[in-house]
């Protein structure tokens, strides 16, 4: 891309800017269309709502949910990804805020269950944790005889 002190000069080549800034252009008059037409998703419509109202603290909750969402769905299917076809006994899930609880029952004394284990999460926090998000494994063997708690999520 050319630029003359830091600002984009006339080019008659296209820029990866240029494409990008097209491209959503063209995706914002899709909302449009769809808003004008109701035939916009109710994400689409509460996005646009919050945005024309201008609640920054409300946009900014949507935002945190998304990306939220985004991340937190990365991280399980990599911490599956690493687990392979070999799951626990039982395993679970539970979110707080930015960090991903697994809950992983395994037979007495399987210490390469636990490795396993230990080395999916090791994984997923070493990629995730400078985004903002973790991952954390409760361990615990059959003769400890504990319910999976009512939050967390059966996988």
């Amino acid at each position: 891309m050319n630029t003359v002190s830091g600002n984009i000069t006339d080019n008659p080549k296209r820029t990866d800017f240029s494409e990008w800034f097209d491209a959503l252009i063209s995706t914002l008059r899709s909302y449009e269309l769809q808003m004008e037409t109701n035939t916009a998703n109710a994400e689409i419509k509460k996005m646009f709502k919050t945005l024309i109202s201008g609640d920054e603290d409300e946009l900014y909750l949507q935002n945190k949910k998304l990306t939220q969402m985004h991340f937190v769905k990365k991280i399980l299917l990599e911490y599956l990804e690493n687990l392979g076809h070999k799951r626990p006994q039982k395993l679970a899930f539970d979110l707080d805020d930015n960090e991903v609880l697994v809950w992983a029952q395994i037979p007495e004394s399987n210490e390469e269950e636990e490795d396993r284990l230990l080395l999916a999460e090791a994984k997923v926090n070493a990629k995730y944790h400078n985004k903002g998000y973790n991952l954390t494994t409760t361990i615990v063997e059959d003769s400890d005889k504990l319910v999976v708690p009512n939050h967390y999520i059966t996988y």
